[in-house]
């Protein structure tokens, strides 16, 4: 039987409150009687579902979809960006090929580092500065999460501060009830190692768990006259305490300390290949770079205190803080041309493209004093803050509500070169980096501060659902950019000040049992970060959805049309990702542009009977748009196309499931080519260095249970060996990994 025959999503409001059975059980005792019967389906969640109860459509009022730990387990990805494929309206591109920075759009919101989405774990923000650095260079580690959700529609204004397209909150493994644990050990291609172990139990009013996930691997790149792998090394420990008050103790209450200790090291580069040299041999990697690497940690705290008042009323609590480090060494600079143009004066044949090729290629020495200039990239980020959210469930005649009111206050700190080294100057002598010397640079810092808050009811009278819900958001940032300034110049310059509001309304209509209609609307708003000037603006959108969702048994399809009108779109301008015109610090605001699509999801039981069933799982997106209006600094113009924003996406998952345990699973991925600037299709350009290929996949994967306890599994990722130019930053064409194979064990206990 299909899996999404038995689901309660909760609202927002409620989801920190329900990661265990226990929560569960405690959120049933607190309900009213109205919402007892919904809370009392709060069991696994589906592989992919609709916010709601299948079996009782009409209770979700957006446009919502869940993986849950079943779901992860299929392929057994660590790789953020394969596993949100499987989700309608998000957009997903390889950069180093094995997702080590995760690149994600939902409904072509932004080409940077997953920057226009809030990405939260467990319910907290999750980003390393969500207000002062909007890029989510550090993005929580998927291979230890136990379901991932993802959210759009007007419900994200309960998520902030991103809320132009949508949010991802990644669920962490849960304290069990039933004391146990669980292993995965994998062996794959390329060295690939994997071990994800946890255990924990729950004994009368206390409960733990601890848990480790560490991996390491080789890489697929092959870099020039080096031995160096170009692979990672990772290493994360987390664990939970947790104390439930008494069975007979007056007030409900739970209170959960989470901590996590993590360190990854990966040998990555921003340095891409030439088209012709990416046509060759797309897993080469230039000599020069061998000496690229990212160095990135976290350590963080969380406390979360659940409060009932009555059996109607509770309050949610949760304090937390995360200090994330983040050192790279990578080029920005080749014989004097800086990164985002090398690859180019190649492919395009300009001036001195012989010189540079031999240079890449280690046959020439390069030239220009700052021969191959290595950028260190030293900076720390700390954000904490204290959320909290008081829930209401009432009758008023024949309406039901469930109101939610929520404050949060957050502080970002971001330091940049605290050891005052910024950059190394090597020479290349006969194919070998020779040093030079050393670059110092003075620390710079950067902060903010901000108050936001929101309310929302949900509304259920008769057939209809209603959720009108308000978000406030009042931002102070600070960056203090200039070396020389006296502490009153840091205090009065390179600071900005902004107040937002918005709103939103999601309505579901039940036609039938099977059949409802959802539309919603809510304004949009993202932070500009702290290094914008005083008077910069956030991103300003105005957000549409309307569909329609049916439901019978194990068959369900959801077809949802979107638009979202931005009136002021930005964008963070990053060596990774420059803004036009090169330009790699600080944020651009692009003028406005529209975005409208299609979302299509389905799934079903093909065939049930004889001993096994046949799932079938579906998602594809439509997406067109251009700039409607140009920049002031005449970057973008109007009629431009959006970049990095295929027409089409889609995967198709079909399997084959024995009653008797084993499981085999095929899945399709498809992309359609995209530009990669917003000038490609303007007339007269030549945009042929300027889009990503289309790319077609195929990953299978079958498991096999030994023993009730047991076990293995085969997975066979890109089964023809497909490669294709996926990405074009920051500098030269970058694409997908190839074939790989991988074995693995699953063991409980």
């Amino acid at each position: 039987m299909s899996e999404c025959n038995s689901l309660y999503f909760l609202s927002p409001a409620a989801r920190a409150f329900r990661y265990t059975p226990l929560a569960a059980a405690l959120l049933l005792a607190l309900a009213p009687a109205a919402f007892a019967e919904r809370a009392a389906n709060v069991k696994e969640l589906p592989a992919v579902s609709i916010l709601g109860n299948p079996e009782d459509p009409q209770s979700s009022t957006g446009s919502a979809y869940v993986l849950t730990e079943r779901e992860l387990q299929k392929f057994s990805s660590s790789n953020a960006n394969d596993v949100l494929r499987s989700v309608p309206g998000v957009y997903t591109r390889e950069e180093n090929g094995l997702g080590v920075f995760p690149r994600i759009s939902i409904r072509a919101a932004s080409t940077g580092r997953s920057d226009r989405i809030s990405v939260l774990e467990d319910g907290i923000p999750a980003a390393m500065a969500p207000y002062a650095n909007t890029s989510a260079y550090y993005f929580p580690n998927m291979g230890r999460m136990s379901s991932v959700e993802v959210l759009k529609g007007p419900e994200i204004l309960m998520h902030g501060p991103h809320t132009t397209s949508g949010a991802v909150n990644l669920i962490s493994t849960p304290i069990p009830e039933q004391a146990g644990g669980k292993l995965n050990a994998e062996y794959g291609s390329f060295g690939a190692l994997k071990l994800h172990a946890h255990y924990g139990a729950t004994e009368g009013q206390w409960g733990f768990l601890v848990e480790t996930y560490q991996a390491q691997g080789d890489g697929f790149h092959d870099i020039d006259r080096s031995d160096r792998s170009a692979g990672h090394d990772i290493e994360e420990y987390m664990g939970k305490l947790r104390w439930t008050s008494d069975a007979n103790a007056t007030y409900a209450q739970e209170v959960e300390l989470k901590l996590l200790y993590g360190v990854e090291v990966a040998n990555v580069s921003y340095l891409g290949l030439t088209d012709a040299d990416f046509k060759h041999d797309p897993n080469r990697r230039y000599g020069l770079s061998e000496l690229e690497q990212m160095d990135r940690g976290r350590k963080s705290a969380s406390l979360r205190h659940v409060f009932g008042f009555t059996d109607n009323t509770k309050l949610t609590t949760t304090t937390y803080w995360n200090d994330t480090y983040r050192y790279y060494d990578r080029i920005n600079q080749i014989n004097g041309v800086n990164l985002g143009g090398v690859t180019s004066i190649v492919n395009n044949g300009l001036a001195n493209a012989d010189l540079i090729q031999d240079i890449l290629d280690g046959t020439a020495d390069t030239t220009h004093a700052n021969g191959v200039r290595y950028q260190h990239g030293d900076q720390e980020y700390i954000s904490k803050g204290v959320q909290t959210q008081l829930d209401h469930w009432f009758v008023t005649g024949a309406l039901e509500h469930e109101l939610m009111v929520g404050v949060r206050w957050h502080e970002d700190t971001t330091k940049n070169q605290v050891k005052g080294r910024s950059a190394s100057i090597y020479r290349q002598v006969n194919g070998r980096l020779v040093y030079d010397r050393t670059v110092l640079g003075a620390p710079q810092q950067g902060e903010s501060e901000a108050w936001s808050g929101w309310i929302a009811d949900r509304i259920r009278v008769g057939k209809w659902t209603w959720l009108p819900i308000v978000r406030y958001e009042d931002i102070e940032s600070k960056a203090n950019l200039a070396k020389d300034a006296t502490p009153a110049q840091r205090a009065a310059r390179n600071t900005n000040s902004l107040t937002s509001t918005t709103a939103g309304l999601g309505v579901n209509y039940a036609l039938t049992e099977q059949w409802t209609l959802l539309a919603g609307v809510h304004e949009g708003f993202a932070p500009p970060g702290n290094g914008a000037a005083r008077g910069t603006e956030g991103e300003e959108s105005t957000n549409y959805e309307g569909g329609v969702r049916f439901r019978q048994g194990s068959f369900g399809v959801d077809a949802i049309g979107f638009l979202t009108d931005y009136q002021n779109a930005t964008r963070s301008c990053l060596v990774a990702n420059p803004c036009p015109g090169g330009i790699v610090e600080g944020t651009q605001q692009d003028g406005a542009k529209e975005v409208y699509g299609l979302e299509f999801g389905l799934f079903a039981d093909l065939y049930q009977g004889a001993g096994f069933t046949v799932p079938l799982r579906v998602a594809y997106t439509y997406t067109d748009g251009e700039y409607t209006k140009a920049a002031d600094n005449g970057s973008v113009l109007k009629g431009d196309v959006i970049d990095y924003t295929p027409k089409h996406i889609g995967q198709v998952q079909i399997g084959l499931e024995a009653d008797s345990g084993w499981r085999a699973y095929a899945a399709v991925n498809y992309a359609a080519e995209a530009y990669t600037s917003p000038s490609a299709g303007r007339s007269g350009v030549d945009d042929r260095f300027l889009k990503t290929d289309s790319l077609t996949t195929l990953n299978l994967v079958a498991s096999y249970p030994v023993t009730e306890q047991a076990e293995v599994y085969a997975r066979l990722d890109n089964v023809f060996d497909e490669q294709a130019i996926t990405h074009r930053g920051a500098d030269g064409a970058r694409g997908n990994a190839p074939r790989t194979a991988a074995v693995g064990l699953r063991l409980s206990f």
